[in-house]
């Protein structure tokens, strides 16, 4: 075909050509590609040239035109798939909340080869302004690319010079720390001993194993060993909110690594005794049942909200605290603590007690604790030497 001129809006002369590709070997239709915003005729009629050299070597197979309208939301679908079948129910149910509620709505339409890394950096901005999760969604998005570039869909990953957004959405973020001192710990569990004994009891032995919402929920009276002192954690509970309904179910703990057997001090043995001498018996002999075998999630978190309604004005800095913020707690407290008595950080203890798989995530919390180790210095500093 003969290029063709045509006019932008701001009145320049462009040039655009159509090339026959096929026929749809269905309906019979011709196929054809159309390529525009040529300055020049000849600028034109030299691309025109080279896609007729391409279609002589078989570049626009009908394959290969599939391939060119792929979509994000099809491409979704078909990486989905093999997806669903490597995570647990609790990260799926994640994944399809972040791309159904998000990235499609936004970007689905779009077909795959057509997406630049301007429009994703510009994208990714967009969202991390919009919320705290919205540079996940990038991330999710960017496996995505992965996948495409995997299949031969993309050679290419606009992904790979896109960069993390410098400005983030901060409306959410806390204004305090979320984990407590020594004596701030002591007030908080002197709150809780005055409440029911199976509050006491839950608080009481997050604060002092540190272990995650999911395996603390999923803790049956099996896992303790009073005489050893000992507490095995090997399981958690997920949630699975998939096709609008909320299901807890038991999975494995997060890694490898979070499989292991820690110790438990004299005072939360005693006090996790007591309730087990008044808690309800029950088939799955777990510690704390819920309704659908294991203790509601948002069950601890409502006690969480009605203490914060609760505290005198004086206990204010005791509000900001989280049910993840205990598990910090923990971790920080065990710092403190060797600081207090000349000791190195246990950091490598720490590590395989909160069963985190990477030294780095355990060396992340020991940075907050250095704040009392520089207080100790400053007041030995201050004695003197003599």
């Amino acid at each position: 075909m003969k290029p063709q001129k045509y006019k932008l809006k701001n009145g320049e002369d462009r040039w655009l050509f159509q090339i026959f590709i096929g026929r749809n070997p269905i309906t019979g239709k011709q196929i054809k590609k159309t390529r525009m915003g040529f300055k020049s005729p000849i600028e034109a009629t030299i691309a025109y040239a080279k896609m007729l050299e391409e279609r002589q070597n078989g570049a626009y197979t009908l394959e290969s035109l599939a391939v060119e309208r792929v979509t994000i939301e099809t491409l979704y679908h078909q990486w989905h798939e093999e997806y669903a079948q490597s995570v647990e129910a609790s990260t799926l149910s994640k994944t399809e909340s972040y791309y159904n509620n998000h990235i499609l709505p936004d970007i689905g339409a779009r077909k795959v080869r057509e997406i630049t890394s301007g429009e994703l950096q510009s994208l990714l901005n967009k969202w991390a302004t919009q919320a705290k999760s919205g540079v996940v969604w990038g991330q999710y998005l960017k496996q995505l690319f992965s996948y495409a570039q995997l299949h031969e869909i993309i050679f290419k990953n606009p992904f790979d010079v896109v960069t993390r957004p410098k400005q983030v959405n901060t409306s959410r973020e806390r204004k305090q720390e979320n984990f407590l001192n020594s004596e701030q710990l002591t007030r908080f569990l002197n709150y809780w001993e005055t409440k029911t004994v199976p509050q006491y009891a839950y608080f009481r032995l997050l604060a002092y194993t540190g272990l995650r919402r999911g395996e603390i929920l999923a803790l049956t009276w099996d896992d303790f060993d009073f005489d050893r002192k000992l507490l095995t954690v090997n399981k958690s509970v997920g949630l699975d909110y998939r096709n609008k309904t909320t299901n807890m179910y038991l999975k494995q703990t997060k890694t490898g690594a979070s499989n292991r057997v820690i110790s438990i001090d004299n005072k939360t043995l005693e006090i996790m005794n007591a309730y087990h001498s008044i808690a309800p018996k029950s088939m799955s002999n777990v510690v704390w049942p819920g309704k659908h075998t294991y203790m509601d999630f948002n069950v601890p978190e409502r006690w969480i909200q009605k203490m914060r309604k609760e505290l005198p004005d004086s206990d204010n800095d005791l509000k900001y605290v989280t049910l993840h913020g205990l598990r910090h707690t923990h971790a920080t407290l065990l710092f403190e603590q060797a600081a207090r008595h000349g000791k190195s950080a246990p950091i490598k203890a720490v590590q395989k007690r909160l069963g985190h798989a990477d030294v780095a995530m355990t060396l992340q919390i020991y940075t907050h604790a250095t704040n009392l180790e520089n207080d100790i210095v400053n007041d030995i500093l201050n004695d003197g030497f003599d």
